[in-house]
């Protein structure tokens, strides 16, 4: 799930974390855990009859097919919100009767009489009605949004209902009984009879249409079976009805028995709709590849959805926002990519519990950076890469100054809702991408990708845990990464550092000649025993004439230092130009050097050169921001720009000071 309101939530909810995130007001332990699995939930068939889309109501008639786990089982248990349940009903093979229920509060607790031994299956059948559901969650609208149409508007979408639905995180429990947990996984199948034309989609394969009976009005009406015959968790559970265009794009076709891209597009938008999602089956091919794992679903779909906002990975049906049908196309490439590899990362494994929801986000994100890299022109991939990257290295930075124990770590089971685990500081998603990032350049590409390979290969179409990543990760590098995981993941916070350095001549009349060049190092966040110093290895690059020495300083403790002899005076000495270590940094070294490496260096580095530059009240600073300030790289022209407002705001106080 992509969320363009992040920020301005998770400002909000880090207030919420005022004291210690451990224990609760009144002392209790407020760690969340994941519900029981007291049975393996094998199979769900959920037939849905709407008889007018207008009116906001729905009969369905659920059969949950499940096992015990464990031991002989006497009750099931099942959330369920905002529903009325008429009945349940058993089946066992040809037997079929009535069983005791009890709904309230949220929760469907079914007798299971006689109980139900291992290795016994049995059918639960649950009718129930639905009317004027409300959505949840606020912004994100969750479980059905079912939105009226506006017979005045100018285009056939607009002009009748829609419904679409959000199940992430636990949302789905307000239009069909299930465990509304993502440590569950199973088959499911829905029906759905509606008036024609109305479109309907879901998870899976379409099995096929057929017509229903008419409408109380006579309207002919249409019955859509739609299978997802591989397990897959509650959350990603959808169903989107309304007045579309299917189109279909590049490399298939609705009707094709292949794997099929295709969009459900508001009517009279399918030109620009195609373009803007043109790229999508080229995502495919890329990630597939680079994941040694062709696509693992029937169809691959997008349906773009009034009145919604982000997107949604539901298995193999994404939910995407109405208004991307009229955007610029290649806009929306980060956020198609990003929900397109949630398909693997997600979908196909997905986190055991929200306290490593990291694992699908962080991965999503990360996704968006990967197809920067993979779509880039001959020579650009690692400067698009960067690009990318470097979003999510500046919001981290930007907003993530907590610490233990009054902040959630990225990794932690301490959040007040299942829904405040996604909008926190330690952000699973920009964090997230930020840690993948970091293991990627301490391991190396010949080693984490093959380990990325043999997780998702694994892991295929199960559940999944940190631990589960790190394992692989350490068995293909032969690395101890504990430290790594504990630092990056289950603490809160990032490492900020203060860089100063020093050249001394060793001829003072000579200050360009042979010398000793001392580098610095301060760790400058909150330090104490619940958030004791990092332990970081920094790459620095140090230019002399033609040449490049490259060393690495070991900080392990609030301080370090390294010290280097050179034959002449450095051009420019340049600490992480590839940023593989995420750690926001005030470095003072002299002007001419900065300059250096806003012209020569990566392009991470160029952006924190232009971000430092602003501290020197020079023309020749002025001069080189103006240079990148007119470059083609986005994050380099802002972050210039940035500088030479804050120049100008800090020369018209001087000025207006002096005209006192």
């Amino acid at each position: 799930m992509r969320n363009f309101v992040l920020l301005a939530v998770v400002i909000v909810a880090h207030s919420a974390w005022a004291q210690d995130v451990r224990v609760t007001g009144s002392g209790a332990d407020a760690a969340n855990y994941p519900p029981p699995r007291h049975f393996d939930h094998l199979h769900m068939r959920l037939v849905i009859d709407i008889p007018d889309m207008e009116a906001r109501a729905l009969s369905a008639e659920q059969t949950l097919t499940v096992t015990p786990i464990g031991r002989a089982r006497s009750e099931l248990v099942l959330n369920a919100d905002g529903m009325k349940i008429q009945s349940v009903m058993r089946t066992d093979g040809r037997s079929r009767r009535a069983a005791r229920f009890e709904h309230a509060d949220g929760v469907l607790r079914i007798a299971v009489e006689p109980a139900l031994r291992l290795g016994e299956t049995a059918e639960f059948v649950t009718s129930y009605t639905l009317e004027n559901p409300r959505p949840a969650g606020g912004i994100i609208g969750g479980g059905l949004t079912w939105t009226r149409g506006k017979l005045s508007a100018s285009d056939e979408t607009s002009k009748f209902a829609q419904i679409h639905s959000q199940g992430q995180p636990e949302f789905n429990r307000k239009w069909f009984p299930c465990h509304d947990f993502p440590n569950e996984r199973l088959t499911t199948e829905l029906i759905v009879t509606v008036e024609d034309p109305f479109v309907v989609s879901s998870n899976g394969r379409l099995v096929g249409t057929r017509l229903g009976s008419p409408a109380a009005s006579g309207k002919p009406r249409m019955t859509w079976h739609w299978l997802q015959d591989k397990p897959h968790a509650n959350y990603l559970v959808t169903l989107v009805v309304g007045r579309f265009s299917i189109v279909g794009l590049p490399g298939g076709t609705p009707e094709e028995n292949a794997v099929v891209n295709y969009l459900y597009a508001p009517v009279g938008t399918e030109e620009n709709a195609a373009k803007v999602y043109s790229a999508t089956p080229a995502m495919m091919s890329y990630f597939s590849t680079l994941l040694d794992l062709p696509y693992p679903w029937d169809k691959y779909s997008q349906a773009l959805c009034r009145g919604y906002q982000g997107g949604m990975e539901n298995t193999s049906a994404t939910t995407m926002s109405e208004s991307s049908a009229r955007a610029r196309p290649g806009s929306q490439d980060d956020i198609i990519a990003h929900e397109l590899i949630h398909q693997w990362f997600g979908d196909y494994l997905t986190c055991k519990t929200w306290e490593h929801a990291w694992l699908n986000e962080g991965w999503a994100s990360y996704g968006e950076a990967m197809w920067a890299e993979g779509a880039a022109a001959p020579g650009r991939a690692r400067r698009d890469y960067q690009r990318k990257m470097a979003q999510f290295i500046r919001t981290q930075g930007g907003m993530n100054r907590t610490s233990a124990p009054a902040a959630p770590a990225m990794v932690s089971r301490y959040y007040a809702s299942p829904f405040a685990n996604f909008i926190k500081a330690n952000d699973i998603y920009s964090k997230g991408a930020c840690v993948l990032h970091m293991l990627r350049m301490q391991l190396g590409d010949d080693v984490f990708w093959p380990a990325v390979r043999a997780y998702v290969k694994r892991h295929a179409l199960g559940s999944v845990e940190t631990d589960d990543f790190r394992y692989c990760l350490e068995e293909f590098s032969g690395q101890s990464l504990e430290r790594f995981f504990t630092q990056w993941c289950y603490r809160p916070g990032l490492p900020r550092l203060a860089v100063e350095m020093e050249w001394s001549p060793a001829e003072e009349e000579k200050p360009d000649g042979a010398g000793e060049l001392t580098v610095t190092f301060k760790q400058t966040q909150r330090i104490n025993a619940d958030n004791p110093a990092y332990v970081l290895d920094l790459p620095v690059e140090i230019k002399v004439g033609d040449g490049l020495e490259r060393r690495t300083v070991r900080m392990d403790s609030m301080q370090a230092e390294l010290k280097v002899r050179l034959a002449a005076k450095p051009a420019d000495v340049t600490v992480d130009p590839e940023m593989s270590v995420v750690a926001p940094t005030s470095i003072r070294k002299p002007l001419a050097m900065w300059i250096e490496q806003a012209r020569h260096s990566s392009l991470l580095a160029q952006i924190q050169a232009a971000e430092h530059l602003r501290e020197f009240d020079d023309p020749a600073a002025a001069e080189t921001l103006l240079v990148l300030a007119r470059g083609e790289e986005l994050e380099l022209r802002d972050a210039a720009l940035a500088s030479l407002e804050a120049l100008q705001v800090r020369t018209t106080a001087l000025v207006s000071g002096g005209a006192r």
